[in-house]
């Protein structure tokens, strides 16, 4: 995808200067595409690192039990479950597929149940916004279960 975008970047950059008339796109870059590819190789082994994330959330017991509850929670997020394959674990993606594709169809979010606590794992942005959600939605059934 980084690909993709730096090229179209690179056509409309030369097809909107001045340049020799004898002068190609694919010249351009004579001899530098060695530099080139080192950097989309540095940046295809450092984007994980940075671009994925991984957060605990303490959950308590009955994660199994509020899968349906939880499911729905995050259907407004526009997420939709995959096939499950566990019941400690539910992996949800996003409905829209434009959405997908940018993502490069990378865009899964898994929730683990790990003994109390919910692991959430995928894109840091997604992870983070999940864990706001769920954390929103046990502050507010504590809240209820207080004042029943």
């Amino acid at each position: 995808m980084v690909a993709v975008l730096f090229s179209i970047i690179v056509l409309v950059m030369f097809y909107t200067s001045e340049h020799d008339a004898n002068l190609r796109p694919w010249n351009l870059f004579d001899g530098q595409w060695v530099k080139i590819i080192l950097f989309f190789v540095a940046y295809a082994a450092v984007y994980p690192l940075i671009g994925y994330s991984k957060k605990d959330v303490a959950f308590g017991d009955g994660f199994s039990e509020r899968r349906q509850e939880i499911i729905g929670l995050l259907r407004e997020m526009n997420l939709v479950p995959e096939e499950a394959s566990e019941p400690n674990v539910l992996k949800l993606h996003n409905k829209s597929g434009i959405i997908r594709a940018l993502r490069l169809f990378e865009d899964t979010v898994t929730l683990s149940d790990n003994a109390g606590m919910v692991t959430v794992e995928g894109q840091r942005k997604d992870v983070v916004r999940v864990a706001m959600k769920l954390d929103r939605y046990l502050q507010e059934r504590a809240e209820n279960e207080n004042q029943q």
